[in-house]
């Protein structure tokens, strides 16, 4: 449990740096290039999740709490950044987070399924 503790601190701190970054004013950003810009969020969200979830944090309330400081990060981001809601970001946001919420319950059943086998 102690490994656990210690990779939900480290993935709490990288999450504080990165909002910390991305909040500032002329933050890098694949902003130029739309589809570039969604599948970063979307991946980046997919690795936050799933950093979490293998973690031993696998919780709805968890993945509550990260849906909802996806969606606020990015108002964060245009207040902070003077631009508007980044809607797209947003929906990837939460699609990277959908996506490893479902691998989390899908990978141990794949496992269990090859072992019986």
């Amino acid at each position: 449990m102690s490994l656990s503790r210690n990779a939900l601190r480290i993935g709490c701190v990288g999450l504080l740096v990165l909002s910390a970054l991305y909040c500032l004013p002329g933050h890098p950003s694949a902003a130029h290039a739309q589809l570039l810009d969604v599948v970063v969020h979307a991946g980046l969200f997919l690795g936050v999740g799933l950093w979490f979830g293998l973690s031993g944090a696998r919780s709805a309330g968890v993945f509550l709490a990260l849906a909802i400081f996806a969606a606020l990060l990015e108002v964060v981001q245009s207040v902070v950044g003077r631009f508007p809601i980044e809607w797209a970001d947003i929906a990837a946001n939460e699609a990277g987070l959908v996506i490893a919420w479902c691998a989390l319950f899908l990978l141990p059943r794949a496992g269990a399924d090859t072992e019986g086998g």
